[in-house]
């Protein structure tokens, strides 16, 4: 199963406050292994799943937890989605990349 996952944000549990104890650490992840990525639904179906992940990320993603290292791309309710995007992006494999960019650019 193709799955890319993204854990970097993960700190030590060390130094977890009680308070954020019971919420789950955020984690950004795409399935793309049912995905026909030499195609236009394909792809764009690709590019709404970054998205998606990058949003439902950011919604629940705390600067102040101290479970997670702090990312001060992160950090910005208006940055977060793109800098979740690209960090995404960057742990793609090249096909998978090349046709997100596919779908963006529209092709």
């Amino acid at each position: 199963m193709k799955i890319l996952a993204l854990f970097p944000l993960l700190g030590a549990a060390a130094c977890v406050s009680p308070g954020y104890v019971d919420r789950p650490v955020p984690v950004m992840a795409v399935a793309y292994h049912d995905l026909q990525l030499q195609t236009g639904k394909g792809r764009t179906e690709l590019a709404m799943r970054v998205a998606q992940s990058a949003a439902d990320f950011c919604q629940s993603y705390d600067p102040q937890d101290q479970r997670m290292i702090f990312d001060v791309r992160l950090a910005s309710a208006r940055n977060c989605p793109g800098a979740a995007r690209l960090m995404l992006l960057q742990r793609m494999p090249n096909r998978v990349r090349r046709a997100y960019h596919a779908a963006r650019n529209g092709k």
